[in-house]
């Protein structure tokens, strides 16, 4: 009768055991790549809370404009750097990736060129990732939640400054890269293509 009871027992914990890992996985939160936004018409948009808790939101700068941030608990743990070639509302991207990470990029340009910072900042605040992408023309987007996609601009060398206008500096042609992200920093190029517009 005891050995009757004992098998029950383990049969019951055996059905059990593989339904309880399959829960803990389920509650796993998505991955999920949010919409570009443009600080200068989608303000509004922002704050926006994210699964893992933390908060992208934006700062007005002086009255210039916005710029991203993104915080925990109220408490703003990465800003944007307000530097003399950075402009205020610019595009903003970030995503969610499934381990609890959250990448976001931000996209500015003026009229000597333009750039894309990177930032990855786990789920509790800790910023472990910083990049910078620039050039005459720089466009950016995630194309997974731990991947990203940055086109940079060939500059035609045969610009002269003093007697071309600016605009010549421009060729249409990009040299297209795709980087892997990691939770530990690391930023893999996956893909390179030189492609004209």
């Amino acid at each position: 009768m005891r050995m009757k009871k004992l098998f029950s027992l383990l049969l019951v914990i055996c059905l059990l055991v593989p339904a309880t890992i399959a829960s803990a996985k389920t509650n796993q939160p998505a991955a999920k790549t949010y919409a570009k936004l443009y600080l200068g018409m989608d303000a509004a948009k922002l704050p926006m809370k994210l699964a893992n808790g933390l908060v992208v939101d934006k700062e007005n700068v002086e009255g210039l404009g916005y710029l991203p941030v993104i915080k925990l608990n109220g408490k703003k743990v990465w800003r944007e750097a307000d530097q003399s070639w950075i402009n205020t509302n610019g595009a903003v991207q970030f995503t969610a990736a499934s381990g609890g990470d959250t990448f976001l990029l931000y996209l500015s340009g003026a009229t000597g060129g333009s750039a894309v910072d990177l930032v990855g900042v786990h789920k509790d605040g800790k910023v472990f990732l910083r990049k910078s992408f620039g050039g005459v023309g720089v466009d950016a987007k995630f194309i997974a939640a731990n991947t990203v996609q940055i086109e940079i601009e060939r500059e035609n060398k045969k610009w002269n400054p003093e007697r071309d206008p600016n605009a010549a500096r421009h060729t249409d042609v990009y040299d297209v890269t795709v980087y892997q992200l990691s939770s530990k920093g690391m930023v893999k190029q996956k893909q390179f293509v030189r492609k004209a517009s």
